[in-house]
């Protein structure tokens, strides 16, 4: 779980980096370059992010014995 969160923070923090670099500058990314690695960079962090949260909750073990539970045994 606590890749998740790592990548979740990476891909919030990233997005406010950029934003405070490109209120402060009007011609960021400046060049062709720029603008594909910060494309990449990005879609890199949002496709961890989804990635980890599809695998996590695949593979995550269910508690018995919840409220869950308990409201299905009184129907």
């Amino acid at each position: 779980m606590a890749g998740y969160y790592i990548a979740a923070g990476s891909a919030a923090s990233w997005a406010v980096i950029l934003t405070a670099i490109g209120v402060r500058r009007e011609d960021f990314p400046a060049t062709r370059g720029a603008t594909r690695l910060v494309a990449a960079i990005s879609v890199v962090l949002v496709l961890a992010t989804i990635g980890l949260a599809i695998y996590l909750s695949a593979h995550e073990e269910h508690v018995k014995g919840g409220a869950e539970h308990a409201a299905i045994g009184r129907s």
